[in-house]
């Protein structure tokens, strides 16, 4: 293996054309000859012939796979990590990362490895929406994508394909949503797209502007306010990032320099900014109602030359007759002024 390495044959790609194209057989004096020729010096031994002959079946198996499944069109799919693989990364993670236990609720599901991995094949930064991180006992107790007739890319043939999983949780309690969070961050991180403790920075702050208290006037940070600033976060890291996910990185990881920007970005700081409370404002509108009510009433309404309350006393006086208190009055007035007359 280190004498592949050596010779810039690591990958099966290469190897695949190293001897034989595939689908041809390699002799063995084909693959004595390349050992020979791979190792200057060095007898290629039974043992050495034998398991680079199983090697370069594989490659060429796995490369002629991949022709067929690009002529169906299954290239469109989304890939999936194979299981010894996934395992192996896994395993690689739980030693990186000692002080986290990645099992129980920490434990991304397979499907979330295959979303973060379908990144890497269409070489594009995709938004994760955090209810659809779901751990790997959440999946198990799912139930299984179901499989469906569908024709394939040359319209000719039916194919059997399963369905993509459309499993969500909830994630309105909050503890909940931080745990989806850090699955999905321990998927990126297993794929290669970003480093664990450079996105767990970018979320712990994301949370600590949430549970801030808020300064007098304004409201507390919403957790819509927290959902829709992760979103922007990914759009601004699609935007930002314009190189390819495949390449080979010197250090870090392909996103680490763009999510360390984040926090001082203010297209995603913005959405998480504190919104007045309504409070003062609906007193200030209902304050500004009662003065126009006021005002409305201690105006007059004239229409004609006349005001409105002089109206309706007339009408009053018309339909009701006069008021008995003010005749009664003026009866005893003219009484009291006859009698005094009538002494002198």
């Amino acid at each position: 293996m280190e004498a592949l390495k050596n010779g810039a044959l690591a990958t099966f790609a290469k190897l695949s054309f190293a001897v034989t194209s595939p689908g041809v057989v390699a002799t063995d004096d084909q693959i004595t000859r390349f050992l020979g020729d791979l190792r200057p010096g060095v007898a290629p031994t039974i043992a050495d012939r034998s398991a680079f002959k199983r090697i370069l079946f594989e490659s060429q198996t796995l490369m002629m796979h991949s022709f067929k499944a690009t002529a169906r069109g299954e290239e469109a799919l989304p890939k999936k990590l194979l299981a010894p693989e996934r395992q192996a990364r896994l395993e690689r993670q739980r030693q990186e990362l000692r002080g986290l236990d990645i099992q129980g609720p920490l434990e991304p599901s397979h499907a979330l490895h295959d979303l973060c991995a379908s990144m890497i094949e269409k070489n594009e930064v995709a938004y994760i929406n955090p209810s659809k991180c779901l751990s790997r006992q959440q999946e198990l107790m799912g139930t299984k994508p179901e499989k469906e007739i569908q024709l394939d890319s040359t319209k000719t043939a039916l194919v059997i394909k399963e369905q993509n999983s459309t499993a969500e949780i909830n994630i309105t309690f909050d503890l909940s949503l931080y745990q989806a969070m850090q699955r999905r961050t321990l998927a990126l991180d297993l794929t290669g797209l970003v480093t664990y403790e450079v996105m767990r920075k970018w979320i712990d702050r994301l949370f600590a502007l949430y549970s801030q208290p808020p300064a007098p006037g304004f409201q507390k940070v919403s957790q819509a306010q927290l959902l829709r600033a992760d979103r922007q976060a990914f759009i601004r890291l699609s935007e930002l990032f314009t190189g390819s996910l495949k390449a080979a990185v010197v250090a870090g990881k392909f996103l680490d320099p763009h999510v360390e920007k984040l926090e001082s970005d203010m297209a995603v700081a913005y959405f998480m900014l504190p919104v007045p409370t309504s409070h003062s404002a609906g007193s200030t509108d209902k304050m500004d109602k009662v003065d126009k009510d006021t005002k409305r009433a201690a105006a007059p309404n004239t229409k004609g030359g006349r005001s409105s309350r002089g109206f309706e006393g007339i009408q009053q006086t018309k339909e009701t007759g006069p008021n008995p208190d003010s005749v009664d009055r003026h009866a005893l007035t003219y009484t009291s002024r006859r009698a005094d007359l009538f002494q002198l």
